[in-house]
């Protein structure tokens, strides 16, 4: 038997929307490394990277066709998963909403858009309560008594 082409058993992911279709890119070899390697603490991809490695030239269709953010948000976890634990789960993120075990690995890849340097600009808070005691004060006297009768 031959071997048929990859291209005829895999093919590009195809989000359809609305009656249109739009083709997902396959993330190449090099970007793929790129996107593993910044899980692993390498340099970090921008959103903007990540969404051109993830949806290329559809990034920009889906945007002009005004495709609101939570079909937005599935299209670009649908691809994530089509990348990082193939197409039968693409197609079942696609279908049934994001398995949590996706969801979490797609928040990990959002967490390496940002690099960990400048993710923040506040200090750490000093340790302890963040309250401080009343200052100690000596006890006050109470005197002695002042007499209420007249000489």
């Amino acid at each position: 038997m031959a071997l048929r082409p990859y291209e005829d058993i895999v093919g590009p992911l195809v989000i359809p929307v609305r009656g249109k279709e739009y083709t997902l890119p396959t993330v190449s070899l090099q970007d793929g490394l790129r996107i593993h390697a910044s899980k692993s603490g390498g340099a970090p991809l921008t959103a903007e990277e990540l969404n051109t490695i993830l949806l290329g030239d559809a990034y920009q269709q889906l945007i002009d066709d005004n495709v609101g953010g939570d079909l937005m948000d599935r299209i670009w976890l649908t691809a994530y998963t089509d990348f990082t634990t193939g197409r039968d789960s693409a197609e079942e993120a696609w279908e049934t909403g994001i398995p949590k075990a996706v969801r979490e690995a797609a928040k990990a890849a959002l967490v390496l858009m940002t690099p960990q340097d400048e993710a923040t600009t506040t200090p750490p808070p000093a340790s302890g309560s963040g309250t401080t005691a009343p200052p100690k004060t000596a006890p006050r006297s109470r005197g002695s008594k002042s007499s209420t009768t007249s000489p």
